[in-house]
């Protein structure tokens, strides 16, 4: 391999700083040029030069599309077609691999071959009656001459098999007939096919072109018939009659005196007669079959000029096949054995970056996937000095946990001392760590607690081109400390495709540098759709203008994904075991799909790895190092393996191109309210990230499923994910540092949409968890902890940046208490008001659980019992789970209720469980997914954790208990988890009792959108027309959302009485008439307005039972700011304001509650239709302090 030559740096002119101050932006560029791509390296298809060119120094792209700036907008608001001529001329029908398409004469061939009898048993010999004398004695005469004869009969006539040749290697000169080059085990033929004949017309040709099996069938049978006749005549009827009149004569008498008793021939005999006269027949009809075979096939040669055309291109795919098979297998006899142990994977001048870093206030490392950037830069930074405090993010838990890992292994210590990792829920390191690894999200937090005082001198964001939302807002607000001087630390932005000239505008006033390396450590041999279809034998060809359609459609999903099916059974029957196949696909559905396919029809072959979001990243790190001997690793992965982690033992890469990713659209509302995951092509950055999964510690080979010719079209980066999500979690963590997050966003280089951000305001307002700096309430509902504690210099330098960019003023909002609780729990808006109505009605242990069911997916699945799916259809797979989870949803027509008592027969099932084997059969058995209870066993701890410090709350620990809690009290849980997610109730106008006729239909009660059930997600409910449904998990497809997780209320009056007790806000006013009085209140959700109507009495139990609330939220309140205190002292602190224990007024409430719900056919509540604003009374859950008596 050549020296890799040094670094050149070229320093570019200054820039003069944006502000106008007189400052400069230097701005160093640091290239480190590319030897030239040998051919071993790369493909020289004149189609895809220009594209393997800019796989090879792919961070030469141009500027990316022109991103949203939704911030900006929202405030201001409030004041090439390509021909795929490469591919062959076929229809798209789907091939076998390494299979030819099906010739015509070959397909009456294999027509005869199927109608050759096989041995059948032999029957009994017909039974004579009585015979004279005469006829006996010609008869035992026959009998002796036929002995004489069948001695000359094998003992056994089999068709005898071709001879075996050895393959020749694939090295073979150009020149080498097609019986030179070598074929996949599967496809090995037995013997190289015969030169063609004049003589033997088209049976010649056949005899070439038809596969192996067949025409050794054909020949075998046909050599068979052969030596059978040669060597054994057997006696015709004649014969027979001129044996019988030949015989002598002679009384019956002397002939029974003289003649030994008749003895019928031995089945064996009798058997492999009739089968030698089959075989003759067949030999015949082989004959007659074949030959009118070759009379159709030379006329329609002659005739029919499509079937010429056809013909002539399959001979020529074969040919074509077989040269790029011959070239494939010359490629990997050169690929090397893997000494895993001795891997290093640094290619790095480290020196340089170092030198970089230290000069420059941020600096850009864009080198290839694999140079050993994620470990070597944040490593060779703490080895600088003792002082150094470095952080490194990455964008996934998997891997921060495994590079982590990693470093400390490279350092021969132990994660936890000098390196650490740090993500949501789980943390090894202390005060003396200075490596940490943290997950973005994670980072984030930490700055948000105390933007002042960073702790860090060098701040390391990894995969950078991702930009996950909580990434673009970390970016900001580093960069406002840089400007403003407010922290003193390095920034390092790596990645490995990165458009640095538009970063380094967005950086304009800081000192920038950039070092960009590509130099490939092993060669990678790129095999487009093309190359690949011709690899295969497959004439697959693709439309035209893939990208420019817009969305990607099943059919070319389902083709895709055949044909990766098809690929990796021809690697797996053509490579060594230990050569490991990565294939990336759209997401977990297809993982999952792809998965069963494996351990159906390769299950003895392949060792198939699920790798996906939900996988831990145990298993996945126990299946790198796990090799079982004949079988072939094969990784089924989604875009989650596109970054950081090196897998050493994989060789082939499959990608897909595709990605499964929220697409939210401005011409959809319903598209802001539920991103729909949307099927669609990766950009070309995310192209060269998966093909740099390989070529890291060994040559590889990278299949691309996708035009050559139609490679530029795909977009040069990715759409920043903040323009496409959901940000109501992230917004109510920038309250933290700003009294409005629209501030951050309009700062941060991609920005969100201005619906998303409409949306997002109006919900944490809704929830309760942010007022309006204007609201006459809101200054008693605020949460001094917050404020006080914020550094208020940061607040106005982000506000004075942001009015800057908008030009205009920007409104403020105050954070809640409720909003607190929500901000330190690891769960969206939603769920987390779950904890606060615990806290409201003492079932804290309870409701925390319900807050992680429902931030957790549905453990429940027909794929969770394989061995059963098997036996049944879907339906009926589907209808057994079902009534299982029937079994565990304590009387109720609720998932969520089922998910939690599965969830704590679990933990049950875990204590007095023998091993874990024993939980998982179990787990088997009720159709229940032990990862996924695992998962939700896990947060739940984790939001324990978190609360902890902030408020003292009864903790139970033993599940019985908690279980025996549930069979009580299920029913109030479901009322809470209904005002919970009530903005996405649902009013079914249609039934069916029926899983394989499902015509169920709802419309959304708070929105506009039509709903139906999720057929594919199991549920123990079925929709009735009348029900109010409220589905935790909600999916857009096309502009219908399907709807899962979900529980249902028989009663209307049930659901408004429910959000009438439990909704934050309400506005009402007293109202009488000649029946009497009654009160009107009014729900806002979703942007909508519903008006209910109750009588004087449950006017005065709703009123009164918020009032007990707000009393709880004063206790809450009180016993936060003391939480230092013993629980007498709270006590007599709570009584100066005439206020009773915790404990006493959640038992009044919960209480209250059973009895409201017991006797609620006693009372009136129904929707009515009130367009007077005369509502002007407020009902609120208020957490302000009563007067202090004493």
């Amino acid at each position: 391999m050549p020296r890799r030559p040094g670094p050149q740096i070229r320093r570019a002119s200054d820039k003069e700083n944006r502000d106008g101050a007189g400052t400069r932006s230097d701005t160093v560029k640091v290239a480190v040029t590319p030897p030239a791509p040998t051919n071993e390296q790369w493909s020289t298809n004149k189609q895809g030069g220009n594209v393997l060119q800019w796989l090879a120094q792919k961070t030469d792209a141009t500027a990316p599309a022109p991103t949203s700036r939704g911030a900006v907008e929202y405030l201001n608001q409030a004041k090439k077609p390509k021909s795929y001529a490469a591919a062959a001329a076929l229809s798209g029908a789907k091939a076998k691999p390494s299979a030819t398409a099906e010739k015509p004469a070959e397909k009456a061939v294999d027509q005869l071959a199927a109608k050759v009898p096989r041995s059948a048993p032999a029957k009994e010999p017909m039974k004579t009656g009585k015979r004279d004398a005469a006829k006996a004695a010609s008869k035992e005469l026959t009998k002796v001459v036929l002995k004489d004869t069948v001695k000359a009969v094998p003992s056994k006539v089999t068709p005898k098999e071709a001879p075996k040749s050895e393959a020749q290697p694939p090295a073979a000169a150009a020149a080498a007939e097609f019986s030179a080059v070598p074929k996949p085990r599967s496809k090995a033929a037995p013997v190289a096919p015969p030169e063609p004949k004049e003589s033997d017309g088209t049976a010649g040709n056949l005899a070439q072109l038809a596969p192996a099996k067949a025409m050794g069938a054909f020949t075998a049978v046909t050599k068979a018939t052969d030596e059978l006749v040669k060597t054994a005549e057997i006696p015709t009827s004649a014969t027979m009659h001129l044996l019988s009149k030949t015989a002598p004569r002679s009384s019956a008498s002397t002939l029974a005196n003289n003649v030994r008793p008749e003895v019928p021939p031995p089945r064996r005999v009798r058997g492999r007669r009739r089968d030698d006269d089959r075989a003759v027949r067949a030999q015949q009809r082989i004959e007659k079959e074949q030959e009118s075979a070759q009379r159709r096939h030379d006329e329609a040669m002659r005739t029919d000029a499509e079937y010429k055309q056809r013909f002539e291109t399959m001979q020529e795919m074969q040919t074509a096949m077989q040269i790029s098979q011959a070239e494939f297998f010359d490629k990997y006899r050169r690929q090397e054995t893997l000494l895993l142990n001795h891997v290093v994977t640094e290619r790095l001048d480290m020196p340089v970056i170092l030198e970089l870093i230290e000069q420059h206030d941020v600096v850009f490392v864009c080198t290839d996937t694999g140079s050993g950037k994620s470990t070597g830069v944040p490593k060779a930074l703490l080895e600088l000095s003792s002082d150094t405090k470095v952080v490194s993010t990455q964008p996934r838990r998997t891997a921060t946990v495994a590079i982590s890992t990693r470093v400390a292994s490279l350092r021969r210590e132990r994660v936890g001392e000098d390196v650490g990792y740090w993500i949501r829920g789980d943390k090894k390191g202390d005060e003396q760590t200075r490596l940490w690894y943290m997950t973005s999200y994670t980072l984030l937090l930490r700055i948000l607690e105390n933007p002042a005082e960073l702790p860090f001198t060098h701040i390391v964001l990894d995969e950078f081109h991702e930009r996950q939302p909580d990434l673009e807002v970390t970016v900001a607000l580093l960069r406002l400390a840089l400007l403003n001087k407010t922290s003193h630390f390095k920034l390092v932005l790596m990645s490995a495709t990165l458009n640095t000239e538009d970063w380094e505008e967005y950086f304009a006033g800081l000192r920038v540098a950039t070092y960009k390396q590509s130099e490939p450590e092993h060669p990678i041999h790129d095999y487009f759709l093309e190359e690949t279809c011709t690899l295969l034998g497959t004439d697959y060809q693709a439309p035209p203008q893939l990208v420019s359609r817009g969305v990607v459609d099943k059919g070319t999903v389902e083709k895709h994904f055949y044909l990766a099916q098809n690929l990796i059974f021809f690697l797996n029957s053509c490579s060594n075991p230990v050569h490991s196949i990565l294939v990336f696909l759209p997401g977990r559905a297809q993982v999952e799909t792809m998965s069963m396919w494996l351990r159906t029809q390769l299950s003895h072959r392949v060792d198939a790895v699920p790798w996906h979001s939900a996988v831990n990243l145990s298993e996945i790190e126990a299946a790198m190092r796990r090799h079982i001997p004949g079988r072939q690793k094969v990784y089924l992965a989604t875009d989650i393996a596109e970054v950081s982690i090196t897998l050493p033992d994989v060789v082939y890469v499959i990608d897909l191109v595709l990605v499964k990713r929220p697409k939210i659209s401005k011409e959809s509302p319903s598209s802001i309210q539920y991103p729909p995951l949307v099927t669609q092509w990766i950009s070309r950055g995310s192209v060269a990230q998966r093909r740099g999964r390989i070529g890291r510690v060994q040559q590889g080979f990278y299949f691309c499923l996708f035009p050559a010719v139609q490679i530029t079209d795909l977009p040069t980066y990715s759409q920043p994910p903040i323009e496409n999500s959901r940000i109501d979690e992230l917004s109510l963590h920038c309250l933290q540092v700003v009294s409005n997050p629209v501030a951050i966003f309009s700062l941060c280089h991609g920005q969100p949409l201005v619906g998303v951000i409409a949306s997002s305001m109006n919900m944490l307002t809704q929830l309760g968890c942010i007022l309006d700096a204007k609201d006459p309430l809101s200054a008693g509902e605020r949460i001094d902890e917050i404020y006080n504690r914020q550094n208020e210099s940061w607040s106005r330098m982000i506000m004075a940046a942001a009015q800057a960019e908008v030009m205009t003023d920007i409104p403020e909002y105050h954070c809640t208490f409720i909003g607190r609780i929500l901000q330190l729990i690891p769960v969206s808006p939603q769920p987390g008001m779950l904890v606060f109505f615990g806290f409201l009605t003492g079932l804290e242990s309870l409701m925390i659980l319900a807050a992680a069911v429902t931030s957790s997916l549905s453990p429940f699945s027909i794929n969770a019992n394989e061995g059963r799916q098997r036996h049944f259809n879907v339906a009926r797979a589907m209808e057994e789970t079902e009534n299982a989870m029937r079994e565990f949803c304590c009387g109720l027509r609720s998932d969520i209720v089922a998910v939690m008592k599965a969830a704590l027969l679990f933990r049950i099932e875990q204590r007095h469980g023998d091993s874990m084997e024993t939980v998982r059969h179990w787990c088997l058995q009720k159709y229940l997914s032990y990862d996924k209870l695992m998962a939700i066993v896990d947060l739940e701890n984790h939001i324990k954790y978190e609360l902890a410090e902030f408020m003292p709350f009864r903790s139970i620990v033993e599940a019985e208990k908690l279980l025996e809690q549930l069979d009580k009290l299920a029913s109030m849980v479901a009322v809470m988890t209904n005002v919970a997610f009530v903005a996405q109730s649902l009013e079914v106008t249609s039934e069916s009792n029926s899983y394989t006729n499902s015509k169920e239909m709802a419309l959304g009660i708070f929105s506009d959108l039509t709903a139906v059930p999720d057929i594919h997600s199991p549920s123990c409910l079925r929709w009735q027309e009348g029900d109010v449904i409220i589905p935790v998990q909600l999916s857009l497809i096309f502009d219908k959302l399907l709807a899962s997780f979900s529980t249902a209320i028989a009663s209307p009056k049930q659901f408004w009485m429910s959000l009438l007790l439990f909704s934050q806000r309400v506005h009402y006013a007293t109202f009488s008439d000649d029946e009497g009085t009654f009160h009107v209140f009014a729900l806002s959700y979703g942007g909508k307005e519903r008006y209910v109507e109750v009588d004087e009495i449950t006017g005065y139990v709703v009123l009164e039972f918020r009032r007990k609330l707000s009393a709880i939220c004063g206790v809450l309140r009180l016993t936060h700011a003391n939480r230092l205190l013993y629980e007498d002292h709270i006590n007599t602190l709570l009584s100066s304001y005439s206020l009773a224990p915790l404990q006493d007024l959640q038992r009044e409430v919960i209480t209250a509650l059973v009895s409201i719900f017991n006797n609620l056919e006693d009372m009136t509540a129904d929707e009515v239709e009130h367009d007077e604003d005369d509502l002007d009374l407020v009902s609120l859950l208020s957490f302000v302090l009563p007067t202090r008596t004493t």
